[in-house]
């Protein structure tokens, strides 16, 4: 009863690995890229993907191979407008497999070969290696010539795979390869390959997976090598029991290490490992899975000397698992007719093999040499010796045919009972003797086995051994060569840094001494210039100290000369009588305040280069404020940001100021009015300023076509200063008149240096020093005043 145990493996072990499916793109995605006349290289995959994801999907729906048609026919009539080769390669690829799983054979194989020729005219080892496992599955399953074809075109991939460097795919088609050696029993190349397929895998870092080690373990187990079939197997049992999904695999890694156990006659550990295959096909409904366990759990307890188990079991899955299969069937019958043999219940058995007798014909020989033994085993428990005498020869043919000893020792003791029972006691000795030869054959075999792969093992690990000592002593001696060469190097190494260091040292105490005689001679120029610099140092400083002092008494003097002109002008206005020319002495009186206001802030701070406006403008509103009498009831609303400007703008703005003020306080209002006078001054972007003078008086009067409004002084006057400022000037009506001077601003005018601190160094130009540069306008601003003061335009100021 070994034979099911063979059959499952074949059955469960032969399941492949399934590829996973890609998620498919959007329907709108796939359409548009139909519909697309030039796809890009992405696209192309994009499309190549999906159409094999609709022929992975499973069973062969009509809709499914459509879709991949179409898909398939898109990429090559792109590949063949676009005359890319490769692309119509794998075209035709996609082609075969859509035709190959829908039973097309003749025309997808025409499609593989076609996508054969064109990669290997090309040269793309991936791609032809792809081909070539295609190819393979238009072969079939069974038959000898055709697993030969198969096993010769993975070969082939292999190779073209680990051309290519495509290490993992080799692995997998490795592993694929070893279970087609499975199929005809050679365990020997199976385990060498998936050997070679667990090493790749280690060496790309990736488990190599439950089916893997269960495989490998499997061909071990069948060698004899027990040990590394169960370091496999249990490494399948890990990699399983890691994955969260139960699947057919878990019942295959499961039931082979069950059979593992059953070679070792480790029965309960095999009844362990079948009934976890058990449970997890009937999780999956797995009803194949469950019949050949079946099987299994049934032989594990008939070789434990429980054939009502056995028999339980077996009916069990005759009634809630039954087969249309007609081979399955026969299985079970005979398996159930040898549980009640066991069970010495002859009469039971009877319509088991009756049953098992109809489809005899179709059954494959192992099937029918089986059945005859059984039957044999019948007729010499009900008595008729002569029937079992006979189906046990035909048995002992078979199994002497079939080199199958377990049917041979089967038969022989089948022919020493009939014998015995016949009173042929001379020749049921004879039969007897020939059992014990089987069996000790059997047994012998099986020691043989186990001694010969203990043997490889032995001459492998003594071969290692001899290697590494070998190895470890070429290392010893090398290692010796080595520290010699080193000592020796190391030596001449030694001498000749040290002559060198030496050399060194002398010539670097030579040039110390060199370059000590030149720093000393350095030092003492440094020391007569540092002398020299501190002196011109504290005459410089002392000249600034001077020229600081100098500059505020030229402020101070300008101021008075500002104050003795307003003086000698008030003096002046006492003798005369004409309106005009006092209202003319005033408004120059209140021009030059304004200037003068400009250089009393300049000789009273300690920057004498900047104006703070803000102050400025409060203390010449406040003089403004004190030189009209009926002003007390004008209110001033001043706006003024803290803004610093130097000499050249400040003038300006101050003349505007007064101008502006002036006018406001002479003619806006009336002289029962609220009069309101607002002054702003405000950075309205980076770098730029408005000065905004607005009243709410009666306003400008409006313009006559006939007759042009004049111009009076005080304007010409404000748009030249709005000029000299770069700024614009607007002056407009609303709610009385408002007047807008914009102009770009700077906080630190520059001016060239003078050619007599051209020679200076720049680190003496303070910032103090540099305060002196505006007073190059004094003379001018002074000769503006008197223009001014005479009612004349003042020209441009020159930038």
């Amino acid at each position: 009863m070994n034979r099911p145990l063979l059959l499952c493996c074949c059955i469960i072990g032969y399941l492949l690995p399934c590829l996973a499916q890609k998620q498919l793109p959007s329907y709108g995605v796939l359409k548009q890229l139909i519909n697309k006349e030039r796809p890009d290289t992405a696209e192309m995959h994009i499309l190549l993907d999906a159409g094999y994801t609709y022929v992975l999907r499973p069973g062969t729906a009509r809709s499914d191979m459509d879709s991949a048609t179409l898909l398939a026919e898109k990429v090559l009539t792109s590949s063949l407008r676009s005359k890319d080769k490769i692309w119509e390669g794998q075209s035709c690829l996609l082609y075969s497999q859509i035709f190959r799983e829908q039973n097309i054979l003749m025309k997808g194989k025409a499609y593989a070969i076609r996508a054969r020729d064109i990669f290997e005219k090309y040269r793309k080892k991936d791609y032809l290696a792809d081909t070539y496992i295609e190819l393979a599955n238009y072969y079939g399953q069974r038959a000898p010539e055709d697993i030969d074809i198969r096993i010769s075109y993975y070969k082939d991939a292999i190779k073209l795979y680990k051309e290519a460097g495509l290490k993992e795919q080799q692995a997998h088609t490795l592993y694929v390869l070893g279970d087609h050696y499975n199929v005809i029993d050679d365990y020997k190349s199976l385990t060498e390959a998936l050997e070679q397929s667990v090493a790749l895998y280690d060496e790309i870092k990736i488990d190599p997976g439950a089916d893997v080690y269960s495989l490998l373990g499997t061909g071990y187990n069948l060698l004899g090598d027990f040990g590394n079939a169960l370091k496999y197997s249990l490494l399948a049992v890990k990699s399983i029991e890691l994955v969260k999904d139960i699947t057919s695999t878990h019942a295959t890694v499961y039931n082979r290490l069950g059979i593992l156990y059953y070679y070792m006659g480790e029965h309960q550990d095999a009844l362990k490992y079948y009934h976890k295959a058990w449970q997890v096909s009937l999780k999956l409904n797995d009803t194949p899975t469950l019949r050949t366990l079946a099987f299994n759990i049934g032989n594990s307890y008939a070789k434990m000397k429980m054939p009502e188990k056995a028999l339980a079991v077996m009916r069990d899955v005759e009634h809630s698992y039954p087969t249309t299969d007609s081979t399955e069937k026969i299985w079970v019958y005979i398996f159930i007719a040898g549980c009640h043999l066991d069970l010495k219940q002859h009469l039971a058995a009877l319509p088991y093999i009756r049953r098992a007798q109809k489809g005899r014909d179709q059954l494959p020989e192992i099937l029918q040499v089986t059945l005859d033994d059984v039957e044999a085993r019948y007729y010499l428990q009900n008595g008729e010796y002569m029937k079992s005498y006979q189906l046990a020869l035909n048995v002992i043919a078979a199994g002497i045919k079939m080199k199958n000893l377990n049917l041979q020792s089967n038969a022989y003791l089948a022919l020493f009972r009939a014998d015995s029972a016949m009173g042929n006691y001379k020749e049921a000795v004879e039969q007897f003797r020939n059992y014990k030869i089987v069996n000790d054959s059997i047994f012998q075999i099986s020691r043989l086995r186990q001694i010969s792969t203990l043997q490889v093992q032995f001459e492998t690990q003594q071969k290692q051994q001899s290697i590494e000592l070998l190895t470890r002593t070429s290392q010893l001696q090398e290692a010796a060569l080595d520290k010699a060469h080193l000592t020796r190097n190391v030596i001449i190494a030694g001498a000749a840094m040290l002559a060198i260091m030496l050399t060194l040292v002398y010539n670097r105490y030579k040039l110390k001494l060199r370059s000590n005689r030149k720093l000393e001679h350095k030092q003492e120029e440094i020391n007569q210039k540092n002398h020299s610099l501190e002196h011109l140092i504290t005459t410089q400083n002392k000249l600034l100290v001077e020229k600081e002092w100098l500059v505020k008494e030229i402020h101070h003097r300008v101021k008075n000369n500002l104050q003795i002109v307003m003086s000698l002008l008030n003096t002046q206005a006492a003798f005369l009588d004409d309106k005009d020319a006092l209202n003319a002495i005033r408004e120059s009186r209140y021009r030059m305040q304004a200037i003068s206001l400009i250089h009393q802030k300049l000789y009273q701070s300690e920057n004498m280069a900047l104006i703070d406006m803000h102050t400025y403008i409060l203390d010449l509103v406040e003089y403004l404020k004190d030189g009209f009498s009926d002003v007390s009831k004008t209110r001033f609303e001043l706006q003024i940001s803290h803004v610093k400007l130097d000499v050249s703008q400040s003038v300006p703005i101050g003349l505007i100021l007064n101008e502006a003020i002036t006018n406001a306080i002479k003619y806006a209002f009336k002289p029962d009015g609220n009069a309101i006078i607002t002054i702003s001054l405000q950075e309205t972007s980076p770098g730029q300023l408005t000065l905004t003078i607005a009243d709410n008086g009666v306003g400008l009067p409006p313009e006559d076509d006939h007759q042009p409004r004049k111009i009076s002084m005080g304007m010409m006057l404000m748009n030249t200063l709005a000029e000299q400022l770069d700024g614009t000037l607007n002056i407009r009506n609303r709610n009385g008149v408002v007047i807008t001077v914009t102009f770009k601003y700077h906080e630190q005018q520059t001016f060239p240096v003078p050619e007599e601190l051209a020679a200076v160094p720049d680190y003496v130009l303070t910032k103090r020093a540099a305060s002196l540069r505006p007073f190059l306008l004094i003379i001018y601003i002074l000769h503006s005043v008197a223009r001014a003061a005479a009612d004349w335009p003042l020209p441009h100021l020159p930038v």
